[in-house]
């Protein structure tokens, strides 16, 4: 039996699917037109397969291009042979390696495992907590009046949460951005800000003492991601929440910014934190020091966002607004049906058996620049 679970077998795919719109984010990142993702498969001896997904950030980001995930996975599929997938999810093996391409490997082991044993993989993370989570929608880095009618118009849709985007206009400008979206929106609306890395901490004390009598939500990544003592001295200026991103790529990162007081809020990307066995342990330090968590996503197709949606619906600790489930509905395609789930603004669980989502084998290669087959 225990053979009947290893793997045999693996696929992936590069893809690359335009977005609907363009999005602008900060100076550090410019404006994308699509997403980079891999597509991988794990099959098994017992004939089941499993999906995961790599989702590279980009150099700046989380240090991944899409070459640079393909090569990692050249390097980390062969060891993946005759690996047993309970063995793997059990013992909590993807904690090993870091980054997309990891987050692929570890994704898929999941999917595969929860698939045979007729369960979803909600079940391999922890207790059910929610059926479902509000999701938010962003905006890109823009004007006020951009930000509105954005917010006019999802508003209808059912989405109450939205993250404006910025770190590229002045300080001052956008202290003016924020204060005009604040005083137009209806008084159900939650906002959030996302700098992106853009500021500096001169920038960002100037922006967080001229918004702190703002009902902002939070302000995620103000600063490089290495600025963790100007993250910290920020904390203590404001009342506004500090969420972090970028600045954890791997678990022991979120022990050195709660041990320097650096962060209120931490930001889950199952891709960029290098899948379900590290995200669900950087929840557990986050949870245990008190702090809140914002599950986040970058570009995501389904099978990321379907994972992100498993392991947030076993979290108790989230914050209270709309979290990044939108991403599939920004995307001129998808491969998968996850955005079948998003309905009225909420991303809503699935209890299939695995992730619970539908790939196409045909969306595939309509949109595959490469092909690699392991095994």
């Amino acid at each position: 039996m225990e053979s009947a679970l290893e793997i045999i077998s693996i696929d992936y795919w590069p893809v690359q699917i335009p977005l609907a719109q363009p999005y602008h984010l900060s100076s550090v990142y410019g404006t994308l037109t699509h997403s980079d993702a891999v597509i991988l498969r794990v099959h098994l001896a017992n004939g089941a397969a499993g999906w995961g997904e790599a989702d590279p950030g980009g150099v700046k980001f989380d240090g991944y291009t899409l070459e640079t995930t393909c090569s990692a996975l050249a390097e980390l599929t062969p060891a993946m042979l005759g690996q047993n997938v309970a063995s793997w999810v059990e013992q909590g093996l993807g904690r090993q390696h870091l980054g997309a391409a990891a987050a692929a490997l570890d994704v898929a082991c999941y999917d595969a495992l929860a698939r045979v044993r007729q369960q979803p993989v909600w079940k391999l993370l922890g207790q059910k907590r929610h059926d479902g989570i509000d999701s938010l929608w962003p905006t890109s880095n823009g004007s006020a009046d951009d930000d509105l009618k954005v917010i006019e118009q999802y508003y209808q849709h059912g989405f109450r949460t939205y993250m404006l985007k910025m770190g590229d206009r002045p300080i001052e400008a956008e202290i003016e951005r924020t204060r005009q979206v604040l005083t137009d929106i209806a008084d159900d609306v939650i906002i959030m800000v996302d700098a992106n890395q853009g500021w500096s901490l001169a920038q960002a004390s100037e922006y967080v003492h001229a918004c702190n009598d703002l009902p902002l939500i939070l302000l995620e990544q103000p600063l490089p991601a290495d600025d963790i003592a100007g993250l910290s001295q920020l904390c203590g200026q404001t009342r506004i929440p500090i969420s972090v991103d970028e600045s954890i790529l791997r678990p022991d990162q979120v022990d050195e910014i709660i041990k320097a007081d650096a962060a209120d809020i931490f930001s889950i990307k199952i891709s960029k934190n290098g899948g379900l066995a590290n995200s669900l342990t950087i929840a557990n330090s986050v949870e245990q020091a008190g702090k809140r968590i914002l599950m986040n996503s970058m570009i995501e197709l389904g099978i990321t966002q379907a994972a992100s949606l498993h392991l947030g619906c076993t979290l108790d600790n989230l914050m209270p607004c709309g979290h990044a489930y939108m991403s599939t509905k920004r995307m001129a395609d998808d491969v998968t049906d996850f955005s079948s789930w998003l309905h009225n603004g909420r991303a809503h669980l699935s209890d299939r058996p695995g992730l619970g989502i539908e790939v196409s084998m045909e969306k595939i290669k309509q949109y595959q620049i490469g092909e690699f087959h392991v095994g």
